[in-house]
């Protein structure tokens, strides 16, 4: 993972199609309490939203992709963050879909090695397989992943 931000990827405000940021505002979680019921309904609906937002700009290719990627970093707030907030921004230029979710907590997300029978541990390392960057803020606070908006080359 890349320590760093977005805006450390230095778009040109000119490419820039789409850039939305969305709150989700949300009770202290103890360490010990799961995801609360009606804040795990924002995991489908960021999701919808965003697949929406590709379709209208011309991208169904990469819904798929965007969801899956989507559910692991919003989810993954909701299970690690410790703050009343959590805000998901979907930034798409003329090259790059940017998704970035900051969950307020310090401290890095590292990507687990999941045993073969794990039930969890493996989203970091599903978001790293999707994207073609990933990477957190120095605080620790914000994790974000690029897909690009052109088709891959064969490698």
């Amino acid at each position: 993972m890349i320590v760093g931000t977005v805006e450390d990827l230095g778009f040109v405000p000119e490419a820039v199609w789409d850039d939305l940021t969305l709150n989700i505002e949300r009770d202290p979680k103890p360490e010990s309490r799961s995801i609360a019921e009606h804040e795990g309904r924002w995991v489908g609906s960021l999701r919808r939203f965003s697949t929406a937002r590709l379709r209208s700009w011309g991208f169904p290719d990469l819904v798929e992709d965007a969801e899956s990627v989507i559910s692991e970093l919003v989810t993954n707030a909701l299970v690690h963050g410790k703050g009343d907030r959590i805000a998901f921004r979907f930034l798409l230029t003329a090259t790059v879909l940017a998704l970035e979710v900051d969950d307020g907590s310090p401290g890095r997300a590292h990507v687990n090695e999941a045993d073969p029978f794990d039930e969890n541990g493996r989203g970091l390392f599903i978001v790293n397989e999707l994207s073609t960057l990933c990477g957190v803020s120095p605080d620790g606070a914000k994790t974000w992943c690029t897909i690009p908006t052109t088709p891959r080359r064969s490698q």
